[in-house]
């Protein structure tokens, strides 16, 4: 288990777990990211935001937030969720 601000760009993850109070928690709900979910790693940079593909979307999420999300990398088994 990892930060999300630690997976590389180009590896699909999933999430495991948020580090976080409830505000945080139900920003991310509301952003479509949900436990269990898949997520590729579009871009990442060492100073600035994240771009995610989620679903076929993009979603930008900064270095903080995605500090207190931990992910697994993902089996070619979880890609077809």
């Amino acid at each position: 288990m990892m930060p999300l601000a630690m997976a590389s760009p180009g590896e699909s993850v999933q999430l495991v777990s948020v580090h976080g109070g409830q505000r945080l928690c139900r920003r991310l709900a509301d952003l479509g990211l949900n436990i269990g979910m898949v997520v590729r790693v579009v871009q990442r940079s060492d100073h600035g935001p994240l771009i995610l593909d989620v679903k076929g979307s993009r979603l930008v999420i900064g270095r903080g937030m995605a500090h207190h999300i931990h992910v697994q990398p993902c089996a070619e088994t979880c890609l077809s969720n």
